[in-house]
């Protein structure tokens, strides 16, 4: 009995050995860098970045938010606060990256996006070293950045899709939502974008429907374009999102044994199971790609 309880011993200390290795791999690997983008507005796009991103922190991920959807910044709405500051703090140097960022439900963290992302298109190459260089402050603290960008095909849009390792494109089955996720992963191919694209079909009326949509446009995408995309899964459509957005609480906290938090936990479950794109350089070089891809002709709106 002794000899096998020191065997076990020695498994159990062999798995956890091997898992902690594999956490410190990912982690000196990078950040994961996946912006969530949608097609056209309206599809729940932002209320899943928000929920998916604590699904992955109750699997000990430790997530990040850019909130850059640029015309309706909203994800400190959905959590009923008002940012004391943005990033165009951090581009006028009032204030660093790390104080800008706001703590969030079950330790997630959030970056006010706000004016200071378009405020990119402006920068000398001074002021760009030091948006990279406080960035890149931020590398070792999380294992994914998840920025929740504006709807549609504009560049500034596309800007940030382009810059990120992977990009969740969300749809919902109203035949111009899926129309308009097809051109979004269209305008992607046109820009020999390098990654990786996941698809996930929000507010299904079945699991069964959202499967069938999903893996029908992914595979039209793949014929027609020849552009990789993952069917990762669907949302199915619930009452107690809408409950949640008015309570300003995340459905996932508030309902957490509803339809859609079962469906997003899975979809955390997905992201995580897979093997993840090869990281592209972390915060800094993601930055880099951003300001490289950033529209010249984006008006700031300032404060």
């Amino acid at each position: 009995m002794a000899n096998q309880g020191d065997a076990l011993r020695h498994w159990v200390r062999a798995k956890a050995d091997a898992a902690t290795r594999e956490v410190l791999h990912q982690r000196l690997a990078g950040t994961r860098v996946m912006a969530v983008t949608s097609g056209k507005g309206g599809v729940g796009k932002s209320s899943l970045v928000l929920n998916l991103a604590l699904a992955l922190a109750e699997r000990r991920q430790r997530v990040v938010i850019l909130d850059a959807d640029l015309g309706l910044a909203n994800i400190n709405i959905m959590l009923g606060y008002e940012p004391v500051y943005t990033l165009w703090d951090v581009v006028e140097r009032r204030i660093s990256l790390k104080e800008i960022v706001e703590e969030g439900p079950h330790g997630i963290h959030i970056i006010p996006g706000g004016s200071g992302i378009t405020e990119l298109a402006r920068l000398d190459a001074v002021e760009i070293h030091h948006i990279i260089d406080a960035f890149q402050e931020l590398e070792g603290d999380y294992d994914w950045l998840l920025i929740d960008t504006g709807a549609g095909i504009a560049d500034s849009v596309l800007a940030f899709v382009l810059a990120a390792d992977e990009a969740l494109v969300v749809t919902n089955p109203e035949p111009t939502a899926l129309a308009d996720a097809y051109g979004l992963i269209k305008a992607v191919w046109e820009q020999d974008g390098k990654v990786a694209l996941k698809l996930v079909v929000n507010r299904a009326a079945t699991r069964d429907q959202g499967t069938r949509l999903g893996t029908r446009l992914a595979d039209l995408a793949q014929k027609a374009l020849g552009q990789p995309v993952e069917f990762l899964g669907q949302v199915t459509e619930d009452l107690v999102v809408a409950r949640a957005v008015i309570k300003q609480e995340p459905f996932l906290t508030a309902y957490p044994h509803s339809d859609a938090a079962y469906d997003v936990k899975s979809l955390a479950d997905r992201l995580l199971d897979r093997v993840p794109p090869p990281r592209r350089g972390g915060w800094g070089a993601f930055i880099r790609r951003l300001v490289e891809k950033w529209p010249r002709d984006v008006s700031p709106d300032p404060l």
